[in-house]
């Protein structure tokens, strides 16, 4: 069974958490790291060689858009979930576009979390 190496980017402790605990018992995820920001997001991707970023749409202190976009340029082999609570249908097209491989809304449950991340 090959592991699927996980970097979560969400600002809102509570959901990062959550989303932590909720991945914990699953062995073919490994979450890498769980960060509140998009910072050193490049920076930590040479690093810890994610497969696939869930990542936050409304991120308070840096573009979302612009970390998918740097993401896919340096590191086209990962994979990028946005997660919004209630995502505008021009905000979708806009990370497709950029690179993003899926959506999730963060009222989906565990299963749909694990499917996704597993796709």
């Amino acid at each position: 069974m090959k592991t699927i190496r996980l970097l979560v980017i969400e600002d809102n402790r509570l959901l990062r958490e959550g989303i932590l605990m909720m991945l914990k018992g699953h062995r073919d995820i490994k979450v890498v790291a769980a960060t509140g920001d998009g910072e050193n997001t490049i920076l930590r991707i040479h690093e810890l060689r994610p497969n696939v970023i869930l990542l936050d749409l409304g991120l308070r202190n840096q573009n979302s858009l612009h970390v998918v976009e740097l993401v896919k340029k340096e590191f086209p082999q990962a994979k990028v979930i946005v997660m919004d609570l209630a995502p505008a249908q021009g905000d979708i097209l806009q990370f497709v576009k950029a690179g993003a491989s899926g959506f999730i809304l963060k009222d989906a449950t565990v299963d749909d979390f694990l499917s996704t991340i597993r796709s």
